[in-house]
């Protein structure tokens, strides 16, 4: 049995947004606020985080995240990787670098924007957070840690590539929005799909709504989440229009699959 934790459910700016009265960004539900998008999957006394955004030390220490063991970057955009630094302090107490898999674009990405984890600092006698660097290679399916075995796949969010993973029947792909289909063989029989959904109306870089539900009918899991929710999603009343194997996620869930 594994168990996943929803860190953060919200897109890029966040709910409530700054400055936004809207009926989500007004709410005083906790359905409706929202972090940005990470998950954390605890599984074999291991902790495995899926993306590191910039709220990461305020859900790392509600959830009381005392040691990491994987880190899985999907993608390089700010709201899932912003919290890259945050994460020397699991090298303080581990003392040993985080093993990390992400894809080759998103390495060349992380070492342009983050240049002081591979440059020494004389000075200071840093250089940040300290990773193992694991690519993940597109003529393979599946990397495995101990006695985990993580299978992935990518797609895009317009041109950005996207790493999506799944673990047993449970698969979280976040930021999609352009996909071969031969994705849907590696997403047969799951318990949990996770899927972002940005809002209703269409967008060039994330499933809207609409466009959510028709991949998930095509997977056809035995139950589909939606993250990485903008603040036009509000829980309640949104809730109510989901198919009947189709739930909003919000920050706390916890699912056993």
């Amino acid at each position: 049995m594994a168990k996943v934790v929803f860190l953060g459910t919200g897109a890029s700016t966040a709910a409530p947004v700054i400055n936004c009265r809207c009926k989500t960004c007004a709410s005083d539900s906790r359905y409706n606020k929202r972090l940005r998008p990470s998950i954390l999957i605890q599984k074999n006394r291991k902790n495995i985080l899926v993306d590191v955004g910039p709220d990461f030390r305020i859900q790392a220490i509600k959830h009381k995240i005392n040691k990491l063991d994987v880190f899985i970057l999907t993608h390089a955009h700010f709201d899932h990787m912003a919290g890259l630094d945050d994460l020397r302090i699991y090298n303080r107490i581990q003392h040993k670098p985080i093993r990390c898999y992400l894809l080759k674009e998103t390495f060349r990405e992380v070492k342009v924007k983050y240049d002081h984890f591979f440059t020494r600092n004389l000075q200071h006698h840093t250089q940040g957070a300290k990773f193992d660097f694991h690519i993940v290679d597109n003529k393979k399916s599946s990397f495995k840690f101990d006695d985990i075995t993580f299978e992935y796949f990518s797609y895009f969010q317009d041109s950005k590539k996207v790493l999506g993973i799944r673990v047993d029947n449970f698969a979280y792909l976040t930021d999609i929005k352009k996909y071969d289909d031969k994705i849907f063989d590696q997403l047969e029989n799951l318990d949990i799909l996770v899927v972002s959904c940005l809002r209703f109306k269409a967008t060039d870089v994330h499933f809207n709504l609409k466009e959510a539900e028709a991949f998930i009918k095509k997977v056809n899991p035995k139950k589909a989440y939606l993250t990485h929710l903008g603040h036009e999603i509000e829980h309640f009343s949104t809730s109510k229009k989901l198919s009947k194997n189709t739930s909003l996620a919000y920050d706390g869930l916890e699912l056993n699959f």
